[in-house]
């Protein structure tokens, strides 16, 4: 599922030209290095709570300096961005409750 969301937010930040590749987007947007999102589709997992905290505070950021800005589209990606920021976060917030939530059941 958190896969997913990555590239969902690549493919976003590709359609702005943010980033021109999936490279880029793993070493500058996850902190990770350039094969990481290969590296979890081969291995079938999860990226790190690392990686999407990473991601959805760069988003939040970038939103931010977007949101001062007079131009039109950048008031639409920031808002494109403070969403994904968003699902970033719920995913982190959603892993850590099923973590304390397995570790109070047993």
């Amino acid at each position: 599922m958190t896969l997913r969301l990555l590239e969902q937010v690549r493919d976003q930040l590709k359609t702005c030209n943010v980033i021109r590749s999936e490279r880029e987007f793993c070493e500058q947007w996850l902190g990770k290095s350039e094969c990481y999102m290969r590296s979890l589709r081969f291995n079938q997992v999860d990226p790190s709570t690392d990686a999407l905290m990473t991601c959805a505070s760069k988003l939040g950021w970038y939103a931010d300096k977007l949101n001062h800005s007079s131009a039109r589209h950048h008031t639409h990606w920031a808002s494109v961005f403070a969403q994904l920021r968003s699902h970033c976060v719920t995913a982190v917030e959603a892993r850590a409750q099923h973590n304390w939530r397995k570790g109070s059941a047993q």
